[in-house]
């Protein structure tokens, strides 16, 4: 269950940091000097992205877990 939850969670973490990565690229008006710099923020983005994406992922294991009785 935690194996299958840290594999997921990699993944979408790492779709969540090119997500903002190109978003930030093709929108740079949107961005000024009171933002992080792009490194800063890839780090941000996939600490923060990981975190909640194992938690969603591990709380859609026990629910599925609680649904099929075991």
């Amino acid at each position: 269950m935690l194996k299958r939850a840290l594999k997921n969670a990699i993944g979408a973490s790492v779709g969540v940091v090119i997500g903002s990565i190109v978003f930030r690229m093709t929108h740079p008006q949107l961005y000024n000097e009171t933002w992080p710099n792009i490194f800063a923020q890839v780090v941000l983005y996939l600490a923060v992205g990981f975190a909640a994406c194992f938690l969603v992922t591990l709380l859609i294991e026990v629910v599925r877990l609680k649904l099929n009785g075991r």
